[in-house]
């Protein structure tokens, strides 16, 4: 798609600003009316754009415990950064913005043009049902960026801390002048919740694709918002409302067990995905023979689990993992329904619904395993059933930007996960709760976006 010179005039300014995270890397003051797009076609032009649905996070998923480097591959790491964050150091974690960009600039970048989008159908008056689409898609585009990004460089939701707990910069106007200033996690995901629930009312039962969010895609962002507060009763039903309308679940025992990329997807996208939103490439995590699997989460799939030959293969003693959505190596954070229907089993266990918790459980297993050795799930006791279903959400979710949240949102709830690695012959180990489960903020946006840096 050609886009007019207003519209590429928006991307130049917000790849500026997100430089810092602030106005003060711009050595002169730029007026956002420089910004001129206009038209419907203009905003969905900036809406189709890949930066919107391109590098969410892998910061959280290179910090995780779902892989393993060898020494000679962490030797060969290009970025000391990345070498800094496989070690959880302190600080230093992010590649510089000279590398070609940051998460932090990539974050930052998609809720800028989601901001311009909002900004400018207000301020030419546009009206309509195309109109109010475009604003749920950018409200949705906007929430889903500050959800992935929460779960990286914040605390995890505390009911009783999150009022004080440092949370993102909340920019809700392209105006490149506003300063840069932390909110709290509360107020963090009260925006989320906001965002979401007005786009709700406004966006599609459908797309043209499935980089553009749907209704169905908004309730998805709400469940998995919902879930990390602990609000299960209200992650339940909007993951409800999203299998209302899209429940389809691939049956992996018709997949070919034998290809590079078992999963199909057609245009990188298979029939489980709800909203497709990619992972950003890190040398950590984005290449498949570098990130070897754990031999821990490798032995939690038992025989007749068609994950264990769908999502994985061996090389040399390692196992390495090929369970992608796409087709290809790209990993995704996006939704799919199979981790909606975790949800909802989740919730109803919590919510101590045990029927409805297997049923919702059993559905989606009844798609992964050899139909002659599946056993459903019968629950009687509401902690088993948890433990089950947390089990399968860790096996079913690999390599998906998932799991960094999880463990901090169960390590909130008590469930003492400890991480460790040896790297060179050298122990390192991240304690529950450690305050560094929220990831150091990249430095340029502290020191020159004089932003909060996180707590350590």
């Amino acid at each position: 798609m050609i886009m007019n010179k207003s519209i590429h005039m928006v991307l130049l300014f917000a790849s500026l600003l997100m430089l810092s995270g602030c106005e003060k890397m711009l050595e002169e003051k730029s007026d956002k009316k420089l910004s001129t797009p206009s038209t419907l076609a203009d905003f969905r032009a900036l809406l189709n754009n890949p930066a919107l649905n391109h590098n969410f996070c892998s910061l959280g998923e290179a910090s995780g415990d779902e892989y393993y480097l060898t020494d000679e591959d962490f030797n060969g790491l290009y970025y000391e950064s990345d070498k800094r964050l496989y070690t959880w150091k302190p600080d230093y974690v992010s590649r510089d913005l000279s590398s070609a960009g940051n998460e932090w600039y990539f974050c930052y970048s998609a809720i800028y043009i989601a901001n311009a989008v909002l900004s400018g159908l207000e301020e030419n008056h546009l009206s309509g049902q195309q109109a109010d689409e475009l604003r749920g898609q950018a409200l949705a585009f906007r929430a889903g960026r500050y959800l992935d990004a929460v779960q990286i460089w914040a605390p995890a939701y505390d009911g009783e801390t999150a009022g004080r707990d440092p949370g993102m910069v909340l920019r809700l106007d392209p105006d490149m002048n506003i300063p840069s200033v932390r909110s709290t996690v509360r107020e963090t995901y009260n925006q989320i919740l906001k965002d979401l629930n007005e786009a709700v009312l406004l966006l599609p039962n459908t797309t043209a694709a499935p980089t553009l969010p749907t209704g169905a895609a908004g309730y998805g962002l709400l469940a998995r918002a919902y879930l990390n507060m602990g609000d299960y009763a209200n992650a339940l039903e909007n993951a409800k409302k999203v299998l209302a309308s899209k429940n389809v679940l691939i049956d992996f025992s018709k997949l070919d067990i034998n290809a590079d990329f078992p999963i199909p997807a057609v245009s990188q996208t298979s029939a489980e995905i709800v909203f497709l939103n990619r992972m950003f490439y890190s040398e950590l995590v984005g290449n498949p023979e570098v990130a070897k699997i754990s031999p821990a989460l490798y032995r939690l799939y038992k025989d007749g689990d068609l994950r264990k030959q769908i999502y994985y293969r061996e090389n040399q003693g390692h196992i390495l993992f090929k369970g992608t959505h796409t087709g290809h190596i790209g990993l995704i954070t996006g939704l799919t329904t199979g981790e909606l229907y975790l949800i909802v089993a989740e919730c109803h266990a919590r919510l101590n619904n045990l029927t409805e918790a297997e049923k919702a459980l059993n559905t989606l297993l009844e798609s992964r395993w050899d139909k002659n050795l599946f056993r459903p799930y019968r629950f009687k006791d509401q902690s088993a059933a948890l433990n089950i279903i947390l089990e399968e959400r860790r096996k079913e979710l690999v390599f998906r930007g998932l799991r960094w949240a999880d463990i901090k949102r169960l390590n909130r709830d008590g469930a003492e996960i400890e991480l460790t690695r040896k790297v060179n012959g050298e122990s390192f180990g991240l304690p529950p709760n450690d305050k560094k489960f929220a990831i150091a903020l990249p430095e340029e946006v502290v020191e020159i976006g004089n932003v909060q840096s996180n707590p350590r």
